[in-house]
């Protein structure tokens, strides 16, 4: 049994209920005698030892209160394969299943929307066209078609998406989860990255979560198999989230319209307005000088010279884009919110405080 599907019997909502699990709150007369009638337990057993096993009055009857051994929160699953997961260092996996409990907890106190705007479960080829279809589909549920969007994170946000950023080490960088019950997900994404690669992990996690929800029945080796290769590699999930964000943030018809407004021929292009014309889009200027030969719309010989330029101004910065064309963005908008909402409601609630405290040890900091 699900915690969501305890709660949805004991007539309470998820947080609650989660917050007794893990001994936080106790639980009133009236609800030990709803979870001895929901669970098929004597109330005796519900005050037994932590280490002595439950035995249910009927068999299957038990409901079995532990950490998910795929590391989710309760209502969300990571967007990746076991291989991948078990790859996840455990100091991730963990900051990741409190951050999602914790996030989740607070819409429940807030008595906020759960479901997002956004569908999650859309159908798409896995090819390099299926992909980029995909990418302008996801732009239209947004609103926003090929339009130039400076900031993905409020648009994400506004659609019901729950993003946060905070410490994960340099192997991660960022995790999404599907939350299938409620129609949503929560990317997290590391906080000790530059902002074009945050923005570029955001839209690739959810990429991720497009591939996990049309994927996850199907075996990875018969998915690739009706992928067009990337320069002779297999379109693996990976790969997929990849070029999905690369289509997503850049689309083709919107760097065309640029190129085209500013009569800037395959040959024009200089370092100055590479980094100009790249700020528009939220992504490196390596990324947008890809996109560029993608579409032919730049000289290879050029686009070669002007790589090795910028490449250079990358050893030295670190791989940090040019100051002046650097992106900012506001983290963790939503969760602040909801964080602040639910002090104000609660007043010196402790689950509240406890909440706080927790996310500011995940360097959940900026936005709270």
């Amino acid at each position: 049994m699900t915690q969501v599907e305890l709660a949805r019997q004991l007539g309470m909502r998820p947080g609650p209920v989660n917050c007794i699990e893990k001994g936080r709150n106790l639980p009133s007369a009236k609800v030990l005698c709803r979870l001895s009638d929901v669970l098929e337990v004597s109330l005796d057993a519900l005050f037994a030892d932590s280490s002595v096993a439950v035995q249910a009055t009927k068999p299957g009857a038990a409901y079995v209160a532990e950490e998910r051994a795929d590391y989710g929160a309760p209502q969300a699953v990571l967007a990746r394969a076991p291989d991948e997961i078990a790859a996840l260092p455990k100091t991730d996996l963990a900051t990741v299943n409190r951050v999602v409990a914790d996030f989740l907890a607070l819409e429940d106190l807030c008595g906020a929307q759960k479901r997002a705007a956004l569908p999650l479960n859309i159908s798409f080829e896995p090819t390099m066209d299926g992909i980029e279809e995909l990418a302008a589909e996801v732009r239209r549920f947004l609103g926003v078609s090929d339009a130039v969007i400076f900031d993905y994170l409020e648009l994400l946000e506004n659609a019901g998406l729950r993003i946060v950023f905070c410490d994960l080490s340099e192997s991660a960088e960022s995790i999404g989860c599907h939350d299938e019950p409620n129609g949503n997900a929560v990317i997290v994404v590391s906080r000790g990255m530059n902002t074009e690669r945050q923005l570029f992990r955001l839209i690739y996690e959810l990429g991720r979560i497009y591939c996990f929800t049309q994927m996850k029945h199907i075996e990875l080796g018969e998915a690739t198999r009706c992928g067009r290769n990337i320069a002779g590699k297999k379109l693996t999930p990976h790969r997929m989230a990849r070029v999905f964000a690369g289509f997503f943030l850049q689309p083709a018809a919107a760097v065309r319209a640029t190129v085209r407004q500013l009569k800037v021929g395959r040959s024009d292009w200089t370092y100055a307005l590479l980094l100009r014309l790249k700020h528009r889009f939220g992504v490196s200027a390596e990324t947008f000088l890809y996109r560029l030969k993608e579409l032919r719309l730049i000289d290879g010989k050029l686009a070669k010279s002007l790589q090795a330029e910028l490449y250079a101004e990358y050893r030295k910065t670190e791989f940090a884009e040019p100051n002046s064309t650097r992106r900012l963005l506001t983290p963790n908008g939503r969760l602040g919110d909801l964080l602040l909402l639910a002090e104000e409601r609660a007043g010196d609630d402790i689950e509240v405080g406890s909440i706080r405290k927790r996310l500011k040890k995940a360097g959940v900091g900026e936005g709270l």
